[in-house]
């Protein structure tokens, strides 16, 4: 018998700007949708098969992947089986507090095969899941230096967006509508859609409901009931939420879990 689905994340509160997610025996297409965080990831079993743009890879085990932040893509597994990773979520404030200096930040995805690169991921995550900021932090520096990594400055964002995010941000579960967000930043609908896309790699609505799903994650990992998350996050129901849930998590809400600061 297969194991369960299961994604789990780890923070730690001593290491804002860095976060480990591990998955195993994913099975299910992850729909196109961009981080807010670079993304250092490392196939460990089975496959990852990425698209992006005109762009495509598949990832096999013991091969990792770079996707820059605000960049739009979707993954899927290679078969039916699916796989399993380690992926390093990494914010610039991550970075520097490591002494990696700065630099030309990413700005598409690309694939890397490295054992040493692979090795460090493993260190890393592992030493973040044990508590042990000093040993991430040494990991970190030196995957940094083996991949070319280095934190830079975004590009900054069109007022028109800050004000959008901010107020999806700030209540996900409130019933936004693209024209009354337009109305909120001054634009119309079809300019936001424009420059919102340019600066997050996702919709108006593509970002409201990546946020009702962690919204509803952290909903999760504080114990309330699955009705109760759906709910609170903007989802008509529980079987509304799962559905989507499992679209941008890769697993149903049954098989995530989220510890740390």
């Amino acid at each position: 018998m297969s194991a369960s689905p299961l994604v789990s994340i780890t923070r730690l509160a001593e290491l804002p700007g860095l976060e480990v997610v591990a998955g195993s025996s994913v099975a299910a297409d992850i729909t196109a949708h961009a981080h807010g965080a670079m993304v250092v990831g490392l196939c460990l079993t089975g496959g990852r098969r990425m698209v992006c743009g005109g762009g495509q890879w598949c990832i096999k085990a013991g091969e990792g992947f770079i996707v820059p932040a605000g960049v739009r893509h979707a993954c899927s597994p290679q078969d039916a089986a699916g796989h399993s990773y380690l992926a390093l979520a990494l914010r610039p404030e991550a970075l520097l507090r490591a002494g990696v200096a700065a630099g030309a930040p990413e700005v598409w995805v690309r694939p890397w095969r490295d054992a040493g690169a692979a090795g460090l991921t493993r260190q890393a995550a592992e030493a973040i899941l044990a508590g042990e900021t000093g040993l991430a932090l040494a990991a970190l520096a030196a995957l940094a230096a083996c991949l070319g990594l280095h934190p830079g400055e975004a590009p900054p964002l069109h007022p028109a967006t800050r004000r959008v995010r901010a107020a999806i941000d700030v209540d996900p579960a409130a019933r936004h509508s693209l024209p009354a967000l337009a109305q909120l930043a001054g634009v119309g609908p079809t300019y936001l859609e424009r420059v919102f896309g340019r600066d997050t790699g996702m919709s108006v609505g593509q970002y409201l409901l990546d946020r009702r799903v962690k919204r509803a994650a952290a909903c999760i990992a504080g114990g309330e009931p699955l009705a109760d998350a759906a709910l609170a996050a903007g989802f008509y129901d529980q079987s509304h939420l799962t559905r989507h849930f499992r679209r941008r998590m890769g697993v149903a809400p049954g098989g995530y879990r989220e510890t740390g600061g």
